[in-house]
């Protein structure tokens, strides 16, 4: 028997490859990846991440967390109709091609695909979806509690994702405060995909695709399928670092994880909890976005310039200001003995020694430290430093 599921489990893969919703995902994260080398080189006149760094991380990052709620979904039951995946994932479609990518966030298209099959249960109604029927009788008791389950894991996991990666590739802006200063923002648009295997009910997907295989277990047989499940991103920080913003933001969206899991526990006991876990999710998770819009909005930014020196707003990849443990944020106040307080000074500078370079650093909480490092033939005539200027 359980050589027969891993079968299933291997044949189930195919399908993830005929889902729109992979190369949709792809195709605009290539888009991201172009839109946002485009604003670096505006800003800074050199791009600081390659352009196909998310496309890459799409789905670096999220594979690992797709296998362990695969687990846990195969592991406990988590039976869902095919009509619902496929719904989601048109859904899915329609949020990422708005360029609003927190639209894809995963509350969002499991949530109004779920309500979609709900009213159509409880309307007792029935319409065609190109070649899916989506019926009253797809929708079962148990939908109350797999998806918002399934969506309780997802929302954990995209907070996992925004805590600890949001930041890495999060885009410096240089604007103009309100008093005409010269302020850098960061902006964070990220994709991930996470290939979810899910449990479909027997004879469900059959009736549409023949051939596909299931597996009997007692009296119940059930289909295994493979769905990438893409989670959206964006947010701007101004107020705060993105290495501080992201990681709050990122905790606040696991605790809204884990509220709708609990409901959905709530819901084998109480069914009707399910329908609340599902809105909490989707409300929920829209809240968050707009609280920490707001915070961000107003208020003073965190990169801006300082009579003290030179602020950092960016640090190039496999730079020396990189290798030196600069961090985005702090303040250089000299540069090799000399102290600077522009852009300009900073760069004639770097010139006194050509060889060596040798940075008194003031950090994110008023501590001095002193940095220095070989300056190379092939190293960036400006060690890789994006200041406020």
């Amino acid at each position: 028997m359980f050589l027969d599921i891993v079968i299933e489990l291997v044949k189930g893969i195919g399908r993830f490859f005929l889902n729109p919703l992979l190369y949709v995902a792809i195709i605009f994260s290539i888009l991201i990846g172009y839109r946002r080398v485009k604003e670096e080189r505006k800003s800074f006149n050199i791009r600081i991440f390659w352009g196909w760094s998310e496309t890459i991380l799409m789905f670096k990052e999220g594979w690992l967390l797709g296998l362990i709620i695969s687990v846990i979904s195969v592991a406990i039951g988590l039976v869902v109709p095919i009509q619902f995946i496929v719904l989601s994932a048109a859904v899915g479609v329609l949020c990422l091609i708005t360029f609003y990518y927190h639209l894809a966030s995963a509350a969002y298209p499991l949530g109004i695909a779920f309500i979609i099959m709900w009213y159509t249960y409880i309307s007792d109604h029935s319409w065609h979806f190109f070649n899916w029927d989506i019926m009253s009788t797809s929708m079962h008791v148990g939908m109350l509690v797999s998806i918002p389950s399934i969506i309780g894991l997802l929302l954990i996991a995209e907070g996992y994702l925004i805590a600890k990666n949001a930041s890495k590739i999060a885009s410096p802006k240089i604007l103009k405060t309100e008093r005409g200063l010269p302020s850098a923002i960061y902006l964070a648009k990220r994709l991930w995909i996470l290939p979810v295997f899910f449990v479909l009910p027997g004879g469900t997907i059959q009736e549409y695709i023949p051939y596909w295989p299931q597996v009997t277990l007692g009296s119940e047989s059930f289909s295994f399928i493979l769905v990438p499940l893409v989670v959206g991103f964006q947010q701007r920080s101004r107020k705060l670092l993105p290495v501080h913003f992201y990681p709050q933001l990122g905790k606040t969206v696991q605790i809204l994880g884990v509220l709708v899991l609990i409901e959905a526990i709530i819901a084998n006991f109480f069914p009707i909890m399910g329908i609340a876990a599902v809105s909490v999710a989707v409300v929920g998770r829209a809240l968050v976005s707009i609280i920490y819009s707001l915070s961000e909005r107003h208020g003073g930014y965190a990169v801006m310039p300082q009579d003290s020196g030179v602020m950092v707003a960016g640090v190039l990849p496999d730079s020396p200001a990189e290798a030196m443990g600069i961090q985005v944020g702090e303040c250089i106040r000299k540069v090799n003995g000399i102290p600077v307080k522009t852009e300009e000074e900073l760069y004639e500078a770097l010139q006194v020694n050509a060889a060596h370079c040798r940075l008194e650093v003031l950090d994110q909480d008023g501590e001095v430290r002193l940095r220095q490092h070989v300056i190379y033939r092939h190293d960036h005539f400006r060690i890789g430093l994006l200041v406020v200027r």
